[in-house]
């Protein structure tokens, strides 16, 4: 509450941040501008302490008369005089050595005064003490969990989508952006013989569809119950994708090079698109109601039941091997693996753009708040970029995942993000074999 901002301009990427109690001044680094600055508390007087000296600082601290901070590009802790920047000198630097986070120690340090409220507190997760003299607090949750009704636990929220990832035999909920330890929870596994090798799963229900090639069948999880259901047997499965405004599940035949609907409802499968090559990728867009397909050299457009392609051909298109459609650019991000890029093609445009390039060889992509995640192959990161910009972060799942993992990611439960007005038809139509839904 009462939140206020100190700066606002000037500012490029300000990632070491320290507060003087003493002098009511709150530092901070700038990594693009190579700066440290100061301003009080109140949002006055704000001064720059180094100009271009720090060359990439990172994490910061200040006791009596100085500045400490870890260096990236100098790999060192340095540290100077916190009124005018002198007194620059070198405190730590080792080969094989890269100073990350720093804190400081000392007597002088340990704050006196009552007792904080958050001591012995049931919070499950986080406790914020509310500003003196109040004594009391208040709980608080990672934004992907919400606060239960007697306000101390946090729980799962049913309006929030979850970012899943697939290795060759488990599948797991990722939170990357949460605060602290990295948030991921082992949500299901597959019966030997597995070998997991396609994940799809939606914006409206807990349900997740794998393809599991060790048995030769798709399978049907549900990712809050833990119950799996055969769906389907063979050999001829590749990618798959699910509508879940039809239900209507869409799979990569890799024998006879076409995409196959299959209705959940009535079992019935129909040809969605033939092809003269196999198709490398496809995702249904509930939101366009729309079928893509990624092959060498082109993505196409299908409208089911119109006998009539868009083709957006492309020769940056190698080998297109994962999709995915974002709602908030209206756009689809395009995987090539041969290429070692990511492009972009916005929806009713006839050119493919690249977003990355140089990278590692992409096996799947997933898109949820403004945030483009993939995985590539034989690598143990989760990669990923805000959609609007090229800023790449990145997350070891080392822990999770081995190189000779077969990776794949999908996003389940509500898309905020997603259209709410698409035809949903089919949900009560009583159709005997196949039901597509009209454009709205």
């Amino acid at each position: 509450s009462n939140k206020k901002d100190l700066v606002s301009d000037g500012l490029v990427w300000p990632n070491g941040l320290t507060v003087d109690e003493i002098l009511d001044r709150v530092y901070w680094s700038d990594a693009k501008k190579d700066t440290i600055e100061s301003i009080h508390m109140d949002g006055s007087g704000r001064m720059v302490i180094l100009d271009t000296v720090a060359k990439h600082p990172f994490s910061m601290a200040v006791f009596e008369d100085s500045l400490y901070w870890s260096d990236w590009e100098m790999q060192e802790i340095v540290s100077c005089n916190k009124f005018n920047g002198k007194d620059f000198k070198t405190l730590v630097k080792e080969a094989g050595i890269r100073p990350m986070g720093i804190t400081l120690a000392h007597p002088l340090l340990i704050q006196s005064g009552p007792p904080s409220p958050c001591v012995d507190s049931p919070c499950s997760h986080v406790c914020l003490p509310k500003p003196l003299p109040s004594t009391e607090f208040t709980c608080a949750c990672p934004s992907h969990l919400v606060l239960d009704s007697a306000g101390t636990a946090c729980e799962d929220s049913s309006l929030t989508s979850t970012l899943l990832l697939s290795t060759s035999t488990h599948i797991y909920s990722l939170h990357p952006q949460t605060i602290g330890l990295t948030s991921h929870k082992a949500i299901g596994s597959i019966p030997s013989p597995g070998l997991l090798t396609s994940l799809a799963a939606n914006s409206v229900d807990s349900m997740v569809y794998v393809v599991n090639r060790g048995a030769e069948q798709i399978l049907a999880m549900d990712r809050e119950t833990g119950s799996v259901n055969p769906v389907m047997y063979g050999d001829q499965f590749g990618a798959i994708s699910y509508d879940p405004f039809s239900n209507n599940l869409f799979w990569v035949d890799v024998h006879k090079m076409s995409v196959v609907v299959h209705s959940l409802s009535s079992s019935a499968n129909m040809v969605a698109v033939s092809s003269t090559s196999s198709p490398l990728s496809m995702v249904f867009v509930p939101e366009k109601n729309r079928l893509v397909v990624g092959e060498n050299g082109k993505i196409s457009i299908v409208q089911l039941g119109n006998p009539d392609v868009q083709e957006i051909v492309s020769y940056k298109l190698s080998s297109p091997g994962s999709l995915v459609y974002s709602a908030q650019a209206d756009a689809v991000f395009i995987g090539d693996a041969a290429s070692r890029a990511i492009y972009r093609w916005d929806w009713g445009t006839e050119e493919v753009v690249p977003v990355l390039e140089n990278i590692g060889e992409v096996v799947s992509m997933a898109v949820k708040d403004g945030l483009l995640y993939w995985v590539e192959k034989s690598g143990t990161s989760l990669l990923w970029i805000s959609i609007y910009n090229s800023e790449l972060s990145w997350l070891p799942i080392n822990s999770i995942a081995s190189p000779n993992d077969l990776l794949h990611l999908s996003l389940s439960g509500q898309d905020a993000s997603a259209n709410n007005s698409v035809n949903m038809a089919c949900i009560t139509a009583h159709c005997s074999h196949l039901c597509f839904n009209e454009d709205t």
